[in-house]
């Protein structure tokens, strides 16, 4: 049964993430992705859906600013297999994770300049910034920079792990890459069916 669904489009706010405890988890091995923008009836107006797929199964969706896509499509992020990552929190209805593509710093910055990096609006929470700013080390490995694909949502009563964070946090990210991810509104539907009659 499935028990993880996609969440809002947009990244939390800095200031919400920071108040809450969160864990960061991530593939031990790049995974290929299929990054391209798709209809959805939920997107922001003055803003395009994209769509990350991993083997033809929907794996995350987010906004980007309209005038924003072309570029950021462009910019040939996905085009060799990337490292994923799951920020999970508690809070809103159980556990909320914010997935993340692991783009090398060179692949996500052909200019140089951040004025030129369209993506940066997308990249959620001080929290990314300090796990992904310590991806270069003394043994020469390339800086990475976390590309926000979406957000995941685990309801408190379908936690696998409820005794660990960490170890539900993994879960949630196994999920996310087998292409378990339904949408939230079938979830609701389902509880209000549920509920007995008063």
């Amino acid at each position: 049964m499935t028990t993880l669904f996609f969440g809002d489009m947009l990244p939390p706010s800095r200031e919400a993430e920071s108040r809450r405890e969160h864990v960061l988890v991530g593939t031990a091995t790049p995974v290929k992705l299929d990054v391209r923008p798709i209809e959805h009836h939920l997107t922001p107006r003055g803003s395009i859906c994209i769509g990350t797929f991993h083997e033809d199964r929907p794996i995350g969706r987010c906004a980007i600013p309209r005038d924003s896509v072309k570029d950021f499509l462009e910019m040939d992020l996905f085009d060799r297999p990337v490292a994923l990552a799951l920020n999970v929190r508690k809070g809103g209805p159980g556990m909320e994770g914010s997935l993340l593509a692991l783009v090398p710093m060179d692949r996500a910055s052909p200019g140089g300049s951040e004025r030129d990096e369209p993506w940066r609006a997308s990249v959620p929470g001080a929290a990314y910034d300090d796990a992904i700013k310590a991806g270069s080390d003394a043994s020469g490995s390339t800086q990475l920079v976390g590309i926000f694909l979406g957000e995941v949502v685990r309801f408190e009563g379908d936690r696998r792990e409820p005794a660990s964070m960490l170890r539900e946090a993994a879960d949630m990210l196994a999920c996310v890459i087998r292409g378990q991810v339904d949408s939230v509104g079938g979830r609701v539907i389902e509880d209000l069916t549920a509920r007995p009659e008063g």
